[in-house]
């Protein structure tokens, strides 16, 4: 029964990312049938793998054993290019436009080239404000 809602729950996560079971699979070195077997519930995940999951899913593990009422934590992972004053608290759905965003964003691997594109972000974000007022 456990294997199954977490399956469930892999499976919603990862649709809610975008990404596919070929995806998620090539981030933790499966088979795209391993993955639909763990979201089915006819294979049980071991920790290891479950970490790997989440990890590559940019969620805290125990977001698996959480009631479905709690909002899905965004992992200390991701929250590293954040600063404190707007650090994400919730996961919320995703729009076609923030799943390319976040495509693209996660295909960017040089960090110095992520932090611009937040520093990017945030000076539009603040000059909107400005117009607004």
């Amino acid at each position: 029964m456990i294997a199954k809602k977490i399956g469930l729950k892999i499976r919603r996560i990862r649709k809610n990312w975008g990404l596919s079971q070929i995806d998620l699979a090539e981030r933790i070195g499966l088979s795209f049938q391993q993955i639909q077997k763990y979201e089915k519930g006819s294979t049980r995940i071991s920790v290891m793998r479950l970490q790997q999951i989440s990890d590559a899913l940019g969620i805290n593990i125990t977001t698996f054993f959480e009631e479905e009422k709690s909002a899905l934590k965004v992992s200390d992972h991701a929250l590293k290019y954040n600063s404190r004053e707007d650090s994400i608290e919730t996961f919320q759905p995703l729009d076609r436009e923030e799943i390319t965003l976040l495509k693209l964003f996660r295909k960017t691997r040089n960090k110095k080239v992520r932090e611009g594109i937040i520093k990017q972000l945030r000076g539009i974000v603040e000059l909107e404000n400005q117009v607004r007022k």
